[in-house]
């Protein structure tokens, strides 16, 4: 069973969930799902479309896919189940809009989850990781077009991120590349986050330490299979954690 509460009832009622998060970025809840039991985007997607109860300013009660269906914004939710508490920052491409309230750096508890809305012309990302360093994972999106979303771990990597669309993993990597066995990192920085030797060079190859989630987050700049576009949803949901959703195109995992 979820027991979900609010956390923001700033935003605006019939535009936006409570509250918003993206490098790509609610309402939070308390998941009560059994130890070792893995997260599902389906699952997931469900309980955000049909039983999140978001307040208004007004008072009235609604649910996230009854916002989503009134406004033209892209949503982007991330529920966390990495076992510890995140922290998130957002940022934008030069001359793209903020997300929808500017949200400001903040705390996603573990066993949380958290919504940001983004308007027509958004591009930009969201930074997650244990501590608040702008090196780690992110998760990237755009809505100049077509809603577009991918994992990066082009600048480093601090935790396993996944993103689903429409019910379905479509793009990130669920390893945690800390727990590799016989692989290390050879630049740890606080957060921690591992620094990709690669983040300067186009072609790649991933190094090492990033090639198990190679095409499927992005482990040097042109890995472009890691990048879903041309989503048919405008809603996307992103899982930090190890027992999130794998996407098709990550690789088995490392024994």
């Amino acid at each position: 069973m979820r027991t979900f509460y609010q956390i923001n009832l700033s935003l605006l009622a019939l535009v936006a969930p409570t509250i918003a998060l993206w490098h790509c970025d609610i309402c939070e809840y308390r998941d009560d799902t059994l130890p070792g039991e893995r997260v599902t985007w389906s699952n997931i997607s469900t309980t955000f479309s049909s039983t999140v109860p978001v307040i208004s300013t007004a008072g009235a009660i609604t649910t996230t896919a009854a916002i989503s269906a009134l406004s033209s914004d892209m949503t982007i939710g991330v529920t966390n189940v990495y076992g510890t508490q995140l922290s998130l920052s957002f940022g934008s491409n030069v001359g793209a809009p903020s997300a929808v309230g500017d949200p400001k750096p903040t705390a996603l508890a573990d066993a949380a989850s958290t919504q940001y809305s983004f308007p027509t012309g958004w591009a930009g990302r969201i930074y997650v990781g244990p501590n608040l360093n702008y090196n780690g994972s992110k998760i990237e999106g755009s809505y100049t077009g077509p809603p577009d979303i991918d994992v990066s771990y082009v600048d480093g990597y601090s935790v396993p991120i996944t993103c689903s669309s429409e019910g379905i993993a479509v793009a990130g990597c669920n390893i945690d590349l800390f727990e590799q066995q016989g692989i290390t990192c050879n630049t740890q920085v606080d957060g921690p986050v591992c620094l990709n030797p690669a983040q300067d060079i186009p072609m790649g190859p991933a190094p090492p330490f990033f090639a198990a989630c190679a095409g499927a987050a992005y482990t040097y700049p042109k890995d472009d299979g890691a990048n879903v576009s041309n989503l048919g949803s405008n809603l996307v949901s992103c899982c930090v954690g190890t027992s999130c959703e794998a996407p098709s195109r990550q690789l088995p995992k490392q024994p």
